[in-house]
C-alpha cells in the first residue's frame, strides 16, 4: 500500500492512498489544481474514488473539481450527502458519481476494503477511514474531539496512522481565538490536543512498527516541534515506541510512502 499526505491543516486536507493499481483520495480540501499536480508528480493519472470525512470547507474545496476532472466517484455518509445535495456544495456531478458509505460497514473495492467509522466532531455525520489491502492497513482520523471505543478499535494495528494532533492546550488558552471558539476546539466534539493524540497513539500503535503522522496541526495554536515533542514525551511516559513518528507538512506534499 502507498500513502502520500498532499496537504494537512486548517487551510486544507488531502491524502492519497494507493493499493495495487487502485488510487484513492481521502478529502480534497485544497484546489483541484494543487491536488492534480501532486498526483501527476507521483505519475498518477486516474482516481478510483474520493472519500470525504465531513462537510467542512477545508476537506471538500477541490472535491467536485477532482471528481469531474477524473470522472471519479465521491463517497460520503448519507447525511453528509444530503447536505451536499441540498446546498449544491460540490457543483454538478453525474448521479452515478454519488456513492454512499455507511459507518461500520466495510466496502469492498477490488483488492481494497474501505471502512468508514464514526468520529466525535461538530459536523453532520463525520467519519474517519481505514483502508485494508492484504495484511496492510492505513488509518486516517483527522477531526475528532476525543477517542471513543469505536475510534480506538478502528485505529488499532495500522501499518500507517494519520492522526490529528491539532493544538497545544496552553497555546489555545492564551491564543487569539474568541472564548466560544476555544471551548469548541477543546471540546469533546472538537479537535485532539497534542497530549490527547499521544495517549491515543499509545493505545493503538503496533509497538516498534506503526508509522505515525501527526496531522491537522493548527496554524495558530500549535507548531510542528511542539507537537512532535509533546507526543514523544507521552509515548515515552507510556513506554510505547512506534516505528516512526513524523509531523505532516501543512501545505506541501510529503513523500510517497510505500508499505509492503
Amino acid at each position: 500500500m502507498r500513502l502520500c499526505i498532499i496537504a494537512s491543516g486548517s487551510a486544507g486536507n488531502a491524502y492519497y492512498i494507493g493499493a495495487g493499481e487502485q488510487h484513492f483520495l481521502v478529502d480534497a480540501g485544497i484546489s483541484g489544481k494543487r491536488i492534480e499536480n501532486a498526483l501527476f508528480e507521483m505519475n498518477i493519472r486516474s482516481l478510483d474514488g474520493i472519500f470525504i470525512t465531513h462537510e467542512h470547507r477545508d476537506h471538500i474545496t477541490g472535491a467536485g473539481v477532482m471528481a469531474r476532472r477524473f470522472k471519479a466517484d465521491i463517497y460520503a455518509t448519507p447525511l453528509t450527502w444530503r447536505y451536499f445535495i441540498r446546498h449544491r456544495t460540490l457543483g454538478a456531478l453525474n448521479e452515478s458519481q454519488i456513492k454512499y458509505i455507511e459507518p461500520g460497514q466495510p466496502l469492498p473495492l477490488g483488492e481494497t476494503r474501505v471502512t468508514a467509522f464514526d468520529v466525535p466532531h461538530d459536523a453532520i455525520q463525520p467519519v474517519g477511514y481505514t483502508f485494508n489491502a492484504g495484511e496492510k492497513k492505513i488509518a486516517i482520523a483527522t477531526d475528532l474531539g476525543h477517542a471513543t471505543d469505536t475510534v480506538v478499535n478502528e485505529l488499532k494495528d495500522a501499518e500507517a496512522l494519520v492522526l490529528e494532533s491539532n493544538h497545544d492546550v496552553e497555546m489555545l488558552e492564551k491564543g487569539p481565538y474568541h472564548r466560544d471558539l476555544k471551548i469548541r476546539v477543546a471540546g469533546k466534539r472538537g479537535h485532539l490536543s497534542n497530549a490527547q493524540a499521544g495517549m491515543l497513539i499509545s493505545e493503538v500503535a503496533v509497538p516498534g512498527h506503526t508509522h505515525v503522522f501527526l496531522a491537522h496541526l493548527s496554524e495558530n495554536n500549535n507548531n510542528p516541534m511542539l507537537a512532535y515533542d509533546t507526543v514523544s514525551r507521552v509515548l515515552e511516559g507510556n513506554e510505547v515506541s512506534v516505528g516512526r513518528l513524523q509531523v505532516a507538512e501543512r501545505s506541501i506534499p510529503g513523500d510517497l510512502m510505500i508499505y509492503g
